[in-house]
């Protein structure tokens, strides 16, 4: 008969074997770090190219940096033109993967100027900052690599785009586990058990959205805050599915197959909570299908496959690595 000492004793070794498993960076071919490369880059342009943060003259509201600095230059008509011809050089060279150790503190720079101004006006939301934090996360890996290969001598090639996707997975997963831990502080451990009262917040998003475009649709059915109201054990369940998600993402590290589950949990995590309360997160959304997803990878693999051509190593590779 199996004693409890046996069955934990058994935990704890599963779990040294299940952690000594991957979490490293795997190799990334030069394809596939230049597809990855293009779709972040067409994300910071679309980002760069919004003229809403230029739109007001004042920071009523200051906040980060703009509590120390005054921002209200970027209101400048020269500055939006300015900052485009600058990010449309620095994607270019991040594109090629040149001068990545000036390109990218530039581009982080001026996104992150540009939505502290946005956020200093009195509308503090965070749909932007997954930008941020992946240019950062880049511009820490470049210079990190930089001074590692000063110190060691040159790394092996295509060591750069394996830090890249690691540790820019590792950052998006820790703002994901760091909002886990948000909900858990502020509701003294509770947050699940309170979940139900979300309706509450539901209804307010939608009367939100109606006062935002005047659209009839959002002014009348409160439906799934009624059901939430009158059924909590079962919303609980359900909102306990994207809070587990959220806490346990930097799992993501572990290997691709379990950053493409994991990314894909969240980006219908995201599509949920757009359907629930009327909020975007497209960086979001597309930062996880670009690092995490990876679908180019996965059909390049599955084709490899399909024709019996991947090794043991490429195997192992897209596996447990």
């Amino acid at each position: 008969m199996i004693t409890l000492r046996q069955t934990i004793g058994g935990c704890r070794a599963w779990l040294r074997a299940f952690l000594r498993s991957g979490f490293v960076p795997v190799p990334v071919a030069g394809w596939e770090w230049f597809i990855i490369r293009t779709g972040f880059a067409l994300l910071v342009w679309n980002e760069m190219s919004d003229f809403h943060p230029y739109a007001f003259e004042d920071q009523p509201a200051s906040i980060g940096v703009a509590t120390f600095l005054d921002l209200r230059w970027l209101h400048h008509p020269l500055t939006m033109p300015v900052f485009q011809w600058i990010t449309a050089a620095g994607l270019i060279c991040y594109i090629g993967g040149w001068f990545h150790l000036a390109v990218l503190p530039v581009l982080t720079l001026l996104h992150t100027l540009l939505r502290t101004y946005e956020n200093s006006q009195g509308s503090i939301h965070h749909s932007h900052q997954m930008i941020t934090v992946v240019l950062l996360v880049q511009t820490l890996v470049v210079w990190g690599f930089w001074f590692k290969a000063r110190r060691s001598g040159p790394l092996p090639a295509g060591a750069l785009a394996s830090w890249h996707v690691y540790y820019v997975r590792a950052g998006v997963a820790a703002t994901y586990v760091i909002a886990a831990l948000s909900k858990l502080i502020n509701s003294k451990g509770l947050w699940l058990w309170r979940s139900p009262y979300i309706a509450f917040d539901l209804v307010k998003a939608q009367r939100q959205k109606y006062y935002a475009d005047l659209d009839p649709q959002y002014l009348g059915d409160t439906g799934v805050a009624e059901w939430v109201l009158a059924s909590p054990n079962l919303a609980r369940i359900g909102f306990s599915g994207g809070f587990f998600l959220e806490l346990f993402a930097l799992l993501a590290v572990r290997n691709r197959p379990w950053a493409f589950w994991i990314g894909l949990g969240l980006i219908a995590f995201h599509r949920g909570v757009y359907w629930l309360m009327h909020l975007r997160f497209h960086n979001n959304e597309a930062v996880l299908l670009l690092f995490f997803l990876n679908v180019p990878y996965w059909a390049w693999w599955l084709f490899q496959k399909s024709r019996g051509r991947l090794t043991p190593g490429l195997e192992s590779a897209a596996g447990n690595s």
